[in-house]
């Protein structure tokens, strides 16, 4: 065979072999297209070599330092399900995205810490748009760490081959919108999810008992304005950088701090070129589009008791207790704490972890009272019948919290008074006068002493008006004189003041009403003696203590004596002053009327201090102090705190009695004294 012939046959073999591979090439390819599992998802970005990961793209990330920190705790802990838990648009998925980044960064740098933990490769599934099961799932973890061969695996084989490669290496799974997944080998699989590898997910529901959890709210204010003026600039929105900070407060007020709302409201003003004012609108009337996105789903899952109890929380100004609630929305024992169990597990609804069920507070989000809202008004009777019942609870309540010296029962009034005042206001605007007063008559007592002196003479004014209206002319005449001429006389409107109990004092002497007489009289009384007329202020107060005496009302007795005791006073006659107050003051301390107690405890120290006895003064003082702390006294307070100042100025005490002046100022602003604001002002600035 020459050299040619030879040649020739090796060509021929090269091409030969060149077909086989070119053959085998197209029938490997056809293969994996044939056996190629439909609806499996695809790395979306290349990975850095060793980090395999199919996560989607990273966007801005803006505020949740705390709750990203505890993620990362939570993945650095033993447990391996983690839940990020909230409404519908809250951030859920951005947060688990950011974690899921930050875990990969330091998984490149093969850097692992107390804050970041590293993983082998990331796996990102997502239900939000695409039915998700198990067998999915495993489809794309198999993808995703780089198997495919698992891929082609009878379900069994691919679940067991699954299982071992996350015994291998730690790795992430990130399981988005789990609340829409109904497969039941789904939650086996993620129960049983083997070590070292963990389980991230976002859900709205509480689906994972067994998962340890982070409940996501809205952001904060400081964040929520960092999202609008990163909006406003990606948007090109020059009115978001020139708007005031007051506008965009209002914005973070309505939305709650949803990211989601906030996105849409500035998309709104963008691409619809609405105002502000009509976004804050439809936002509050759950007039938008969002509100399908959030709710809809939510809401269709709810039972029938469920949807009863969150269509009554809108009608509470805040949070609202147990016993609230139960009134509220007519739903009973069993079914009312299976319904707010499921309103809590969705997300909807947030309760205080108190173990004692009557602390425990349940609250709604902003967008989820709007939404709840717009349903109520589709149901007028249902909300009036709601609002009803919920009146008649409200006044049983105070009427339980209405004894001032029963301080314990008071201080229970302050979670629930901003509701009160809601049901008390829709009571005067329904006109129902029973309810109105008797509701008013038990909370004026606590109003008053917290401070809240605004909205007590603003209802205070409605309620006369209504009782006068309806017969109730010795309410109304009661009214005029505690709460209305009290708060006037200390605000200094003594024409006021002296012009309402004198309408007090016709309505009873009309009446025949004794103690409402002595009462009218004895805050007659208090105006005279700041108007300078002790005489008579002394006779008017004389003649009230001596009908409380006669009609056995030893709590005004204590109260009026000590009235008695000031005037005379101011008289110079301070050896009586202290003569009437020692008298009453050992049986005040047996009735645990701590206001009274602290009311003769303050002349007494003035008498004292009358007197040259300093240090007696002091200790006097400090105990009425002590007792108004209990029970939170404001204007009393505040009085005994600029006493105890003035005792601390004459000892050279400068930064003792500047901070107890400071003290008294705040609580003398809040009530709108002005003469005792000046009065601590000047006495500030004398020991500046």
């Amino acid at each position: 065979m020459d050299i040619w012939t030879f040649i020739g046959g090796i060509g021929v073999i090269i091409g030969i072999v060149a077909g086989v591979i070119q053959v085998l090439d197209y029938l490997q390819k056809r293969r994996g297209r044939l056996t190629r599992t439909p609806k499996t998802e695809t790395i979306a970005l290349l990975a850095p070599p060793g980090i395999p990961h199919n996560l989607p793209p990273r966007g801005e990330f803006i505020g949740r330092e705390a709750e990203t920190a505890q993620v990362h705790e939570a993945l650095n802990s033993r447990s391996h399900l983690i839940t990020i838990e909230g409404i519908g648009g809250i951030g859920k998925t951005s947060l688990a995205l950011e974690v899921a980044y930050r875990c990969l960064n330091a998984s490149q740098e093969k850097k692992s810490s107390r804050t970041t933990v590293s993983f082998s490769g990331f796996v990102w599934v997502s239900a939000r748009d695409r039915e998700q099961t198990l067998s999915t799932l495993l489809d794309t973890v198999a993808q995703t760490l780089e198997r495919p061969g698992i891929v082609r695996q009878s379900a069994a084989e691919k679940q067991f081959s699954i299982k071992k490669l996350l015994q291998e290496k730690p790795y992430l799974l990130i399981i988005d919108n789990f609340e829409t997944i109904q497969d039941a080998g789904l939650y086996d699989f993620l129960l049983n999810l083997p070590e070292p590898s963990k389980a991230l997910i976002t859900t709205r529901e509480q689906k994972l008992s067994q998962a340890r959890t982070i409940s996501l709210k809205g952001l904060t204010e400081t964040e929520c304005l960092a999202l609008v003026h990163s909006e406003g600039r990606r948007l090109g929105l020059a009115s978001v950088k020139q708007a005031d900070g007051r506008v965009l407060t209002s914005l973070f007020q309505a939305t709650g701090g949803c990211p989601l709302a906030i996105r849409w409201s500035l998309g709104q003003i963008k691409q619809k070129g609405q105002s502000l004012e009509l976004v804050l609108a439809a936002l509050h009337e759950a007039r938008s589009s969002i509100f399908d996105t959030m709710f809809a789903r939510s809401w269709a899952l709810l039972s029938k008791d469920s949807r009863q109890v969150l269509l009554a929380m809108p009608i509470f100004a805040t949070s609202a207790s147990h016993r609230g609630i139960e009134a509220a929305s007519d739903v009973h024992h069993y079914a009312l704490d299976a319904a707010l169990g499921q309103l809590v597990e969705m997300s909807i609804i947030d309760a205080t972890d108190d173990l004692e069920l009557s602390h425990r507070r349940y609250s709604i989000h902003p967008l989820t009272r709007a939404f709840a809202t717009a349903r109520l008004k589709d149901v007028p009777d249902a909300q009036r019948a709601a609002r009803g019942r919920l009146a008649h609870y409200y006044e049983l309540y105070t009427k339980e919290r209405k004894r001032f010296w029963v301080h314990s029962r008071i201080d229970q009034l302050d979670h629930e008074l901003s509701n009160i005042l809601v049901i008390l206001q829709w009571c005067l605007d329904q006109r129902l006068s029973d309810q109105t007063i008797n509701i008013f008559e038990n909370l004026v007592f606590f109003m008053v002493t917290r401070g809240y002196w605004n909205d007590t003479l603003a209802i205070a004014q409605r309620v006369v008006t209504l009782a006068s209206e309806c017969s109730r002319e010795s309410s109304a005449a009661s009214f005029r004189t505690w709460p209305i001429s009290w708060i006037l006389r200390h605000r200094g409107e003594l024409d006021l003041a002296e012009e309402y109990a004198h309408e007090a004092l016709a309505i009873f002497q009309r009446l025949g009403e004794e103690q409402g007489i002595a009462a009218a009289k004895r805050a007659l009384g208090r105006v005279f003696q700041e108007r300078g007329n002790l005489s008579k202020a002394e006779q008017l107060t004389r003649e009230a203590l001596a009908s409380f005496q006669s009609t056995g009302d030893r709590f005004a007795v204590y109260l009026t004596t000590a009235n008695l005791a000031s005037v005379l006073l101011k008289e110079g006659n301070a050896d009586l002053a202290w003569e009437l107050c020692i008298e009453v003051i050992s049986d005040a301390r047996k009735s645990g009327d701590m206001e009274r107690i602290a009311d003769l405890l303050t002349v007494l120290g003035n008498v004292a201090y009358y007197r040259g006895e300093i240090n007696q003064a002091r200790t006097l003082w400090q105990e009425a102090l002590a007792h108004l702390k209990q029970i939170g006294h404001l204007n009393l307070i505040a009085d005994n705190l600029l006493n105890l100042a003035r005792l601390e100025i004459g000892d050279g005490r400068a930064r003792i009695a500047r901070q107890l002046l400071l003290d008294a100022l705040e609580c003398y602003k809040r009530l709108s004294i002005e003469r005792k604001i000046r009065e601590t002002e000047e006495l500030l600035v004398s020991i500046s």
